[in-house]
């Protein structure tokens, strides 16, 4: 009886992890709870099919204002559901992909770089952008699409 019950606690605890995980993905309600960030490569495959524009972030690990980026204005509900709603989002280390930030003229980080459904550049910012300044910047870009 006793290996039953241990059983039974331990299959109910199980669940309730997989299942706290679960909402935590999601928020509970399908709202996303952090950046789905993908490849260039798939961005662009993604952008040309489904007509979404694609927002690239150019950093660096050492970056100070790309590390508090990450810590604040990417981790704002609003940021995060825009994000979600109307773009597909890269991040893309500039020590890794030099090849990128040649191709993009990245001078300096964090840029971001918005992109039209056929790859072309329709916007850019340069610098550490608050969760504020990030909405309007994706808004003027969603203006040029």
């Amino acid at each position: 009886m006793k290996r039953l019950f241990l059983a039974l606690a331990l299959t109910a605890i199980t669940v309730s992890v997989l299942t706290a995980g679960c909402l935590e993905e999601n928020g509970g309600n399908g709202t996303p709870t952090s950046v789905q960030w993908v490849s260039y490569g798939t961005a662009l495959e993604q952008a040309e099919t489904t007509g979404t524009p694609v927002m690239v972030d150019f950093y660096a690990d050492w970056c100070g204002p790309c590390q508090q980026m990450d810590e604040t204005t990417y981790k704002n509900r609003q940021v995060i559901q825009q994000i979600a709603d109307s773009f597909t989002a890269v991040k893309v280390n500039v020590d890794q992909r030099q090849d990128l930030a040649t191709q993009y003229n990245i001078r300096s980080i964090p840029t971001i770089v918005y992109l039209n459904e056929n790859g072309s550049e329709i916007h850019r910012t340069v610098g550490y952008r608050s969760a504020s300044q990030l909405m309007d910047d994706m808004d003027r870009a969603l203006q040029k699409t």
